[in-house]
């Protein structure tokens, strides 16, 4: 699973209309998608044609449920938009969270151990809009990232955020969060304007291949494909913003140049079914190995059970399991612990405590 966090400081830079077309073109080419929407303006989320009066239905719920350290049920927030895309939408509510959140440890972290929930395993791309700023919510979604695109427009104060986010990154980076792989992709060009060609080849002499190739151009119908709850590929798959979304597609995704956009109505899908796959997570920072044993490969440990560790320190192992009852533990650098996160345990024979997973396959 990729996640994609678009961001920028700078509102009216194309950083919306950016992220919801990215998610259109990678599913109508057969990717599955989640959108998750964590702007509390929710722009994003009238893009798709969908409102929400609650807020624990939207993902203010993540924020909510990490703060009150409460399960969550994560496919309750899922709307099916097209067959390959989902969106967990946003509510203006967002905007009190980092209030709510300050001083509360690893708040920051708050989206990437959201986005390990075993309702994530299928998704190949999660893509994030973000605030048009570098504050909480924003922050959390960068330290979720493996890419962060940056949308700027034909401006010079577009410019005046990417020394502001690079800055950002370099100081998570020295708290010991991994940066994103950062690139920028010019919006709204008009190739008839001067100002906007010399705009161009300034920020191409300044960024390098951090820069996109592909520039999106100004184009009504992106404006008027939002409006009406669509994608620019279900509105007007012929329009340049279809055609330049797509293109920046094949240049990220190289694998899946001249595949054919393809959208299609939802089919009637219950996201919370088949996990048969099962994720297993244990917070670790300071581990150098940690291994997952238990009664599905009889207690051994070895490289097949190695667990990964992400970025921000938490140690991450995706099993296929059939239904059945099962017993487990966590080896980090040799000591044996149960599952902190799962309250099913019983006592082992050697006066530990095992965790107990029940697997039931729809």
């Amino acid at each position: 699973m990729k996640v994609i966090a678009i961001a920028n400081q700078k509102g009216g830079c194309g950083k919306t209309v950016t992220a919801v077309n990215l998610a259109g073109a990678l599913a109508g080419m057969d990717k599955k998608v989640l959108f998750l929407d964590i702007d509390p303006q929710a722009h994003a989320t009238s893009a798709f044609g969908i409102k929400l009066a609650e807020p624990l239905d939207s993902s203010f719920a993540i924020f909510n449920a990490f703060l009150n350290q409460e399960s969550l049920d994560i496919c309750s927030l899922m709307r099916n938009k097209y067959n390959n895309l989902i969106v967990i939408g946003s509510h203006i509510s967002l905007s009190t969270i980092e209030q709510k959140m300050a001083g509360i440890k690893n708040a920051v972290l708050a989206l990437s151990i959201a986005l390990t929930s075993n309702d994530f395993i299928d998704f190949d791309y999660v893509i994030i809009d973000t605030p048009p700023n570098l504050g909480f919510l924003t922050l959390n979604a960068m330290h979720a990232a493996r890419n962060l695109i940056v949308p700027l427009d034909i401006s010079f104060f577009s410019l005046n955020g990417v020394s502001q986010i690079q800055n950002i990154l370099e100081i998570s980076n020295n708290m010991g969060f991994k940066k994103p792989a950062v690139n920028f992709l010019i919006t709204l060009f008009d190739k008839r304007s001067n100002f906007a060609k010399n705009f161009l080849e300034k920020v191409k002499d300044s960024l390098g291949d951090k820069l996109f190739n592909t520039v999106i151009r100004s184009n009504i119908k992106l404006r008027e494909a939002a409006a009406l709850g669509k994608v620019i590929f279900e509105h007007m798959p012929s329009a340049n913003g279809a055609k330049d979304y797509a293109a920046l597609v094949e240049e990220m995704e190289p694998r899946l140049k001249g595949k054919p956009i393809n959208l299609k109505q939802p089919v009637p899908v219950d996201p919370a079914k088949d996990r048969s796959h099962i994720l297993f997570k244990i917070y670790a920072p300071e581990a150098k190995f940690v291994h997952l044993a238990g009664s599905f490969n009889n207690w051994k440990l070895n490289e097949s059970f190695l667990m990964e560790k992400d970025r921000n320190g938490l140690w991450i192992k995706k099993m296929p399991l059939s239904e059945g009852t099962y017993y487990y533990k966590f080896v980090v650098d040799g000591e044996w612990r149960h599952d902190p996160e799962n309250k099913l345990i019983e006592n082992d024979r050697v006066g530990g405590i095992n965790s107990i997973l029940s697997v039931k396959n729809n």
